[in-house]
């Protein structure tokens, strides 16, 4: 699972957001953006609230979903689907996230360290959100920015794998 939040929590900007890039890269606001969230806990989906959520602007072409996750919802699999319209002549197109619902016993850390934490959410976030129906194609040159510890880092991806190698050695992971 891509991320995992505790029953009664409520998602916020760093949880379930998503980029919108035009064909050059560059961030940008689409004419259409919505969401909607399913519960695959019984291995069908079935629709939780709105077919057509608003999602709130964080800044151009970076929005994310609030979801409340309800104290009683079910613990499993879930997904969001964003249906998104770049420019008006455009085709309408999905992009899905999966996250996860976990009881209040559930250790939510990777590592048990908050840096390599954060730097391994960061590279699944990234994976999660590279939309592969559209970007199919990552390799270990591309840069991404990293917040640790309040600063703003940036490294290649294959930089990264290599900080999180690194890590659990030094961890004994």
């Amino acid at each position: 699972m891509s991320v995992a939040f505790r029953r009664g929590s409520t998602t916020g900007p760093a949880d379930l957001d998503i980029f919108i890039r035009n064909p050059q890269g560059d961030l940008m606001d689409p004419v259409r953006l919505s969401y909607a969230v399913y519960d695959r806990t019984t291995g069908i989906e079935v629709l939780q609230g709105s077919p057509a959520c608003v999602p709130f602007k964080i800044s151009v072409g970076h929005w994310y979903a609030c979801v409340v996750i309800p104290a009683d919802a079910n613990i499993g699999d879930f997904v969001i689907r964003w249906t998104i319209q770049e420019i008006p002549t455009d085709p309408v197109y999905q992009s899905v996230m999966e996250f996860n619902v976990v009881g209040d016993n559930t250790i939510v850390s990777f590592t048990g360290n908050p840096d390599l934490d954060r730097l391994i959410w960061s590279l699944r976030i990234l994976l999660r959100d590279n939309q592969p129906d559209k970007n199919y194609s990552v390799d270990g040159k591309e840069k991404i920015e990293l917040m640790v510890n309040g600063k703003a880092i940036i490294v290649s991806l294959k930089e990264l794998w290599e900080i999180i190698e690194n890590g659990r050695h030094e961890t004994n992971l």
